[in-house]
């Protein structure tokens, strides 16, 4: 049965509860409930690193380009209207309008007054605008997706979020559901942050972590052992002095592949 517009408006009223659900997610007895929407079986995706200065490596794929492969190979995919994180925060900072990319047959079933089906190339025009606009993509396969716009069969949905750090749900207060449920959202293979020699420890990276795992340690900028590779540091940093890395080698697009579409197919 499709989601109606007015059912998701009806949902979103009580969406200031998941606040406290994250804050209580990482705690007996509220981590089982939590775990319906953030457990590795309920959220298993990772960001995509798109900052125009990183160099990638020959024959290494561009982050970019994974989420083209996945737009592309989309046997259907809808745009959504609106972001509901940003919709049920009343957003100031980022555009509302631009929801994520859903794709796969699941997608089909999402009902026109939430989105619509859209061409490759629409897709794509859309992901440039969103990363334009200073979001974050994510490519994930999304359990509360499926359940909210009554995507179906969630067995062929993936989605291509694209999130901001001031009102989406998988970025704000994630601190303890990740320690919880540490592979719901994870660092691609062979890419990392590195904080350059020249930090001068002005600590604008610290507070837009949205798992509080960066430091400042004798005045530098530290990177925690469980970044989830989603750049904010970087964008923050007044200097450029955090970069995104990427390996000679890195298997980025089949570390993601094998993942995801272990739980989903969208051909």
């Amino acid at each position: 049965m499709r989601r109606r517009r007015y059912q998701i408006e009806f949902v979103l009223k009580f969406w200031p509860l998941t606040h406290m659900a994250k804050r209580l997610g990482g705690f007996t007895p509220f981590k089982q409930m939590a775990g319906l929407l953030i457990s590795e079986k309920a959220l298993n995706g990772s960001y995509i690193p798109v900052s125009q200065d990183i160099e990638v490596p020959p024959g290494v794929v561009a982050p970019k380009e994974i989420i083209r492969d996945y737009i592309e190979r989309a046997s259907h995919r809808t745009l959504v209207y609106q972001c509901p994180c940003r919709a049920a925060e009343s957003c100031k900072n980022h555009p509302r309008e631009l929801g994520c990319i859903m794709l796969g047959d699941g997608a089909k079933n999402i009902d026109p007054e939430l989105g619509r089906p859209a061409t490759a190339e629409e897709a794509l025009d859309h992901m440039e605008k969103a990363i334009d606009s200073g979001l974050y993509p994510m490519v994930g396969h999304v359990l509360f997706d499926g359940l909210a716009f009554g995507a179906k069969p969630y067995d062929r949905l993936v989605t291509v979020c694209f999130c901001c750090d001031c009102c989406c749900i998988a970025r704000s207060e994630m601190r303890g559901l990740l320690t919880a449920y540490p592979r719901s959202v994870v660092r691609l293979e062979g890419v990392s942050m590195e904080v350059g020699a020249d930090c001068k420890g002005c600590g604008a990276c610290v507070p837009v972590c949205p798992i509080e795992n960066m430091t400042l340690v004798d005045g530098i900028a530290t990177i925690g052992e469980r970044c989830i590779g989603c750049s904010a540091c970087v964008t923050a940093c007044p200097r450029d002095n955090i970069k995104v890395v990427i390996e000679p080698g890195a298997r980025m697009q089949e570390d993601l592949r094998r993942r995801i579409e272990a739980h989903a197919t969208i051909e």
